[in-house]
């Protein structure tokens, strides 16, 4: 396939820095209109979904949808912006870097050698927290 092509493109995957407001009268943004992000750990679609439930929610209890909209808005904008974020520093795949940063990208036997179950752990944690899975999170217990 790529012999027979005429040219050949190269894509780098990109994210977006986080916008400034999503709501304009009557138009909102949500999912990677809102705010495009690097493909890991499925975040974009996951953040969607919860883009979704929250303005379905919010639509649903508010008559006022202009109301419902901005509210909208000021619950997922600073959360999502924060993914994007942290999916440049502390996704669940950047633990990589790490491990060919302590390792200069030299064999090892057992993972535990370049990084304690611990650290790993805090890092999970850390990114759930933000991505809004952690289980306080998903509970709705945001203090």
């Amino acid at each position: 396939m790529l012999r027979a092509a005429d040219v050949i493109l190269e894509y780098p995957m990109v994210d977006q820095d986080p916008l400034p407001f999503w709501t304009a009268g009557r138009i909102t943004l949500l999912g990677d209109a809102a705010h495009p992000m690097m493909p890991r750990g499925s975040n974009g679609s996951a953040q969607a979904i919860i883009d979704g439930m929250t303005l379905a929610a919010l639509l649903e209890s508010n008559a006022d949808w202009p109301a419902a909209l901005k509210d909208y808005e000021a619950r997922r904008l600073k959360a999502t912006g924060d993914v994007v974020l942290a999916n440049r520093e502390i996704a669940p795949d950047a633990i990589l870097r790490v491990v060919e940063e302590r390792t200069g990208g030299k064999p090892f036997e057992h993972i535990d050698d370049v990084i304690s179950n611990e650290e790993l752990v805090q890092w999970q944690e850390r990114y759930r927290q933000v991505a809004g899975f952690s289980k306080s999170a998903m509970s709705g217990d945001r203090s």
